[in-house]
Parts: structure tokens; sequence; C-alpha cells
């Protein structure tokens, strides 16, 4: 009887090899030859399912936007006002493996966004959702009085910049910004739009 495939379980393991190969050796280092080695299946097995880099670079990008949706989806849930806008702010951040993976890959993906349309139609799309979804999170801590009465987008645009800094930072920088570092930095830029003048306490887990 032949073997049943279960390509999209094989694609998934692919783009996890080719997310994995990013962060180990950088994305100009990451070739399909070693993506198919870090997959352990065969060179053939990765051409069967992308026909080309970009193709499984663009899968491993989804795959990490995927996993962080699902993720701030958990971490959020129960959660309203500046509760719920900090937490996903504290879940962008490299603070825990997962999201430094995840953070690597996005960084490593910008350069590549700037050349490549496709890479940065998706980046831009999945931005755009996620940014919406930030400025909903403000609107919602506005209107428990939490945060200061301010155009949502300046609100998130300056945020979303002070994250990405501080983001940059800790990947280059991991000697010298520990993860409670970064969040202590965050809040105190957080400080400047709240009502109160200063954020609550983190819990990491």
């Amino acid at each position: 009887m032949p073997k049943v495939v279960d390509h999209a379980r094989r694609r998934r393991e692919l783009a996890e090899a080719a997310w994995q190969a990013i962060v180990k050796f950088g994305l100009e280092g990451t070739t399909t030859r070693i993506i198919a080695r870090e997959s352990g299946y065969s060179a053939g097995a990765l051409t069967h399912y992308f026909e080309s880099k970009d193709e499984i670079l663009l899968e491993a990008l989804r795959l990490s936007h995927e996993s962080f949706d699902k993720r701030i989806r958990e971490t959020i849930g129960g959660k309203e006002g500046l509760d719920a806008f900090r937490a996903f702010c504290a879940e962008l951040l490299p603070t825990s493996p997962i999201a430094v993976r995840e953070t690597h890959l996005e960084i490593c993906m910008w350069s590549r966004a700037l050349v490549n349309d496709e890479v940065r139609s998706v980046q831009r799309s999945e931005a755009a959702q996620w940014r919406q979804f930030m400025e909903d999170l403000i609107e919602g801590a506005q209107r428990s009085g939490e945060l200061v009465e301010m155009p949502p987008r300046t609100i998130a645009v300056v945020i979303s910049a002070v994250i990405e800094g501080l983001s940059t930072y800790g990947l280059l920088y991991p000697d010298r910004f520990t993860k409670a570092e970064l969040m202590d930095y965050f809040d105190k830029a957080l400080s400047a739009f709240t009502t109160t003048g200063q954020a609550k306490e983190v819990q990491f887990r």
C-alpha cells in the first residue's frame, strides 16, 4: 500500500526548517541546500513543494506571523484597556525564545522586502492588520481613561517605532539589553501616553 503523505504538514516542516536556517545562518547564508539539510528531507522534496527560495522564505514569514497571531490572542484573552495593549506590545519585544526567533526572521526579511515586491506586499499587508489591531487596543485603553486622548494612529506609530528600535538593540546587543531592561525602556516610552504618567509592571512568563 503506498505511503500517505500529509502535504500540508510537509510544507510546514520545510518552512520551519527555512525559519531555523535563517536564524542560524542569516538570510544570505540560507540556501535551498541548507534548508533541505535542516529539514531532514532531500533537496528534491524542497523543489517539489516550492518553486523558488523566495517562495519558501515567504512561507516561513507567514508561519512566523501565524505563530505570533495565535500567541497574542491567547495572551490578550480576558484582558482589557491598557493591560491588553501592553500585553500585545510585550509579545512583540524579543523577551522570550519564540519572540527572539520571530523578531530575527522579521528583521532579516526587511532587506528582502526592499527589493522583492511579493515579500514587501506580505509584510505591508500583515503589518497593516496588526497596526489596526494595535489602534483598536489603544482606543479601548482611551475609553477606559488609561491612555491620553490623541489620534490612535499617532500613538501606534510612535510605540511601533520604539518597539522596533528596542527589538533591534535586543538582538544586536543581548548582553547589554536584558528582557527586563527592554521592558523598562518600553514602559518609560509608554508612560508618555498614559494618563497617570506611568505603566504597570509587566510579569514575565
